[in-house]
């Protein structure tokens, strides 16, 4: 369920690592989830299976709403997942959660595809979108066909979509945002604070 753009959601830690900065997951998820991450590093089939039902449809969403095409979605979707298989056991608990480490492959792998992208001469998907929509009509058709809301991502800039849609479509919290991107906590709250402010213009240009 989307989150509101206002109040993010809070939690408990799993544990003293994570006191001094808390998740956004309640501890008992935490720890399911560790044990699951732990049998799947002992290549269980059930919980490789478990995280890769768990995890697919969130990367798919995230990959979407990035780029806004199906197959590409589907795609890089896949790979992550793929890669995540692959390195499972690499993976080490330090009081965030297992996603923000899924979603830093997905993020990667994202780079990635547009700088290949770039290199060949190909338009960049997100960017087709954002031009297409800033037409009056194709912005409402749009709108009525996807929700408000994910056109007018296509508007901010990548870096401010995807703080929105790791904060507050996804859950996390800001470290583990920061995590994800690569970026500090206080890096985080001023891309966030930037992207709401874009976000309410493009939704109420009335109240500007």
């Amino acid at each position: 369920m989307t989150r509101s753009l206002k109040e993010p959601r809070a939690g408990s830690p799993p544990g003293e690592e994570a006191q001094a900065k808390p998740s956004t997951q309640p501890q008992q998820e935490v720890s399911a989830e560790w044990e699951l991450v732990r049998r799947a590093q002992q290549y269980d089939n059930d919980a490789i299976h478990t995280i890769y039902q768990t995890y697919y449809p969130k990367i798919y969403n995230y990959a979407f709403m990035q780029m806004g095409d199906v197959q590409a979605a589907e795609d890089l979707a896949s790979d992550v997942m793929l890669k995540m298989i692959e390195k499972v056991q690499t993976y080490k608990f330090k009081g965030l959660p297992f996603g923000a480490w899924v979603f830093r492959i997905a993020r990667n792998r994202l780079i990635d595809l547009h700088r290949r992208r770039k290199r060949r001469g190909e338009v960049d998907l997100s960017e087709t979108i954002a031009t297409a929509v800033a037409n009056p009509q194709v912005l409402a058709e749009r709108a009525l066909e996807r929700g408000q809301i994910q056109v007018a991502l296509k508007h901010l800039t990548p870096e401010q979509r995807q703080v929105i849609i790791l904060k507050f479509i996804e859950g996390f919290d800001n470290r583990s945002v920061g995590k994800i991107m690569g970026r500090s906590e206080g890096a985080i709250k001023s891309l966030q604070h930037r992207a709401l402010g874009a976000l309410r213009r493009i939704l109420h240009p009335e109240d500007v």
